[in-house]
């Protein structure tokens, strides 16, 4: 779906993937809301971690996601200058992602700590 609004100061977007927890596999509770929080930890196109929420900031707009039963939510807005460049950066979650090591462990801990 597309909405246009020339009257807008901003411009946000939001891409849903129907895999959410309910498809987690039985010993791996946790895996779609891990995937969830490594996707924002670099790309090959955009490699430092967190530059994607940075470069929100950065244009006057926000990011998040969240994991459903099922689903996968991420969404985003900016200012309408940086739109363009802002869908990139959400598409390339899913061309080219980054798995470091690093954050992996990290992430582990963080999806614990919010289920705990």
């Amino acid at each position: 779906m597309l909405i246009t609004d020339p009257e807008a100061d901003k411009s946000a977007a939001s891409l849903d993937v129907r895999v959410g927890c309910s498809l987690d596999p039985k010993p791996l509770y946790g895996t779609a809301h891990f995937l969830e929080h490594m996707l924002f930890q670099g790309t090959e196109k955009y490699p430092r971690e967190n530059e994607y929420s940075e470069f929100m900031t950065n244009n006057g707009g926000m990011n998040n996601a969240y994991t459903s039963l099922t689903d996968t939510n991420y969404h985003f807005e900016c200012s309408n200058d940086a739109f363009e460049e802002g869908l990139d950066r959400l598409a390339q979650f899913f061309i080219s992602p980054c798995f470091s090591e690093d954050s992996a462990d990290r992430e582990v801990k963080a999806v614990d700590s919010e289920f705990n």
